[in-house]
């Protein structure tokens, strides 16, 4: 099968479609109805995955946090009915041999959702991740930094922690850089995917590692990969990987690569630990002539609970920066630091800015603060983990 493709052969590790049109077979409509009810509430509720496991009452994972939905414990053998319609009888069963299976089930409004589910002695269970358009770019509200992204041939680095919002900013930029000309696009993602992109002029090819490819750095050495304007990666961790990228990035084409970490500069520091580590410090050089923005997004649920907040930290890849990471002078890095949309330098004062006006609730802004004991000092009580919120 082709790289990219989008659909499996049978067998224990085999991807498989369903949908309710075909899967609602004699004995099974009860179970899958239920369970799209149970997705239409994870996906009412803003989840990026959605845990299914016997003897558990359904949890949706929110904001990286793993709540529980307002539904009854599952049993084995209901659980068993929805494995057998996800994946089919033949599968389920070879997956029970195998412990394991993949599944790509089509739920309530054509919505896709992909994920794998998993049988031992000790208890069997099924993980589904909704795969949704990623969330639209208003360019009236981009900083300036972004705003002529087309033009930038390089790295941009994409930051944060678990669960910040690196993913879904870096699919926001394939989508709308991909929407406003035409690009020819390579996206390398770990499994599983997280969003599909709409149709539009730009030509998208999507490969998840290691379905398509054993290893990232093989898909980044491949002719497509070479071939393409752009390559969006998600994410960026080792050493060989982050040559090849650079490799990617030096020969003239936009990289775009998350990369785990608290903040911009931090990322920038980790890379160039990482690179060191496994004796490619020569790469170094290539990362400050190639390295063109690193940004951080921090999410903010906004305390009267309509959306979110979304400030952007940014490090532009400006030639100071660059004397700096080949100085390895990180502390010298926080000085060209930019916080959109205010335009500060700090991203701890721009949160405190928000709680002050008491658009955000005391135990958000504690929870996403760089140096958490400097914000205490504007909290009546420390906040806990948990806990109420008191304002």
């Amino acid at each position: 099968m082709p790289p990219g493709s989008t659909t499996d052969s049978s067998g224990s590790a085999g991807l498989v479609c369903r949908s309710l049109g075909n899967l609602c077979g004699k004995g099974l409509r009860a179970p899958v109805n239920h369970l799209d009810e149970i997705l239409i509430s994870a996906l009412e509720a803003r989840a990026t995955a959605v845990h299914l496991f016997a003897g558990e009452a359904p949890a949706a994972r929110v904001e990286g946090k793993l709540l529980p939905l307002s539904f009854p414990p599952v049993s084995r053998p209901q659980l068993d009915l929805w494995l057998q319609a996800l994946a089919g009888p033949r599968q389920s069963s070879e997956a029970k041999r195998a412990a394991t299976g993949r599944i790509l089930y089509r739920g309530p409004d054509g919505i896709l959702f992909r994920g794998h589910f998993f049988e031992s002695k000790e208890g069997s269970g099924a993980v589904l991740l909704p795969i949704l358009p990623p969330p639209p770019i208003d360019q009236r509200l981009l900083p300036p930094a972004l705003r002529h992204l087309a033009d930038i041939r390089g790295l941009v680095l994409v930051a944060g922690g678990i669960a910040t919002g690196k993913t879904s900013l870096l699919g926001s930029l394939v989508a709308w850089l991909g929407s406003v000309q035409f690009w020819r696009i390579l996206v390398l993602e770990v499994e599983p995917a997280r969003f599909s992109f709409p149709f539009g002029p730009s030509w998208i090819c999507r490969w998840e590692i290691p379905r398509d490819f054993p290893t990232l750095t093989a898909a980044l050495d491949a002719a497509v990969a070479l071939d393409g304007e752009m390559v969006a990666i998600d994410p960026l961790r080792r050493a060989e990987e982050i040559a090849a990228a650079l490799a990617l990035a030096a020969s003239g084409k936009l990289v775009l690569a998350t990369h785990e970490s608290e903040g911009a500069t931090a990322a920038v520091a980790n890379v160039i630990h990482e690179l060191e580590r496994n004796g490619k410090g020569l790469e170094i050089d290539r990362l400050a002539a190639t390295l063109r923005l690193t940004l951080c997004p921090i999410v903010l649920p906004r305390k009267d609970g309509d959306g979110f907040f979304v400030l952007l930290e940014v490090l532009p890849g400006l030639p100071a920066v660059a004397a700096a990471i080949r100085a390895r002078s990180f502390g010298s890095l926080e000085e060209y630091l930019q916080v959109a949309p205010d335009g500060g330098k700090r991203v701890d004062d721009a949160i405190l800015q928000l709680w002050k006006a008491g658009m955000i609730r005391s135990e958000v802004a504690f929870r996403h603060a760089r140096e958490k004991e400097r914000l205490l000092a504007h909290f009546e009580e420390v906040p806990r983990q948990g806990s109420s919120p008191n304002g």
